[in-house]
């Protein structure tokens, strides 16, 4: 229904229309981009320093950081993949002596 009212219609097209000439003229404005520029600039070196705050801190309370989880999470599956292979090596060393013990015991 109130997308069939014509005047709706008109009202949001010049709505489009006038931000859309709004947000170019800011995008040329080269104050305006400088501005924006250093404020996301800024931004991002507080995120930076807070994350080395937050690493320290936690470091300094003997408590993991999510790189550190990771890092071990990664030796974890280092670790399972070794002891799948040693477990496999073990099965067969006791096939091959169980094999062997069998032919001996044989007459």
């Amino acid at each position: 229904m109130l997308r069939d009212n014509e005047v709706l219609k008109k009202m949001i097209a010049t709505g489009e229309e006038r931000m859309s000439k709004l947000a170019s003229q800011l995008l040329q404005n080269e104050t305006f981009m400088g501005a924006l520029q250093k404020t996301m600039s800024a931004a991002l070196d507080v995120k930076a320093t807070a994350e080395r705050a937050a690493h320290s801190a936690l470091s300094a309370m003997n408590i993991p950081t999510s790189d550190d989880v990771r890092k071990l999470e990664g030796k974890i599956d280092e670790l399972e993949k070794v002891f799948e292979g040693l477990s496999k090596k073990i099965a067969e060393l006791q096939k091959k002596e169980a094999a062997a013990q069998s032919q001996t015991q044989s007459p």
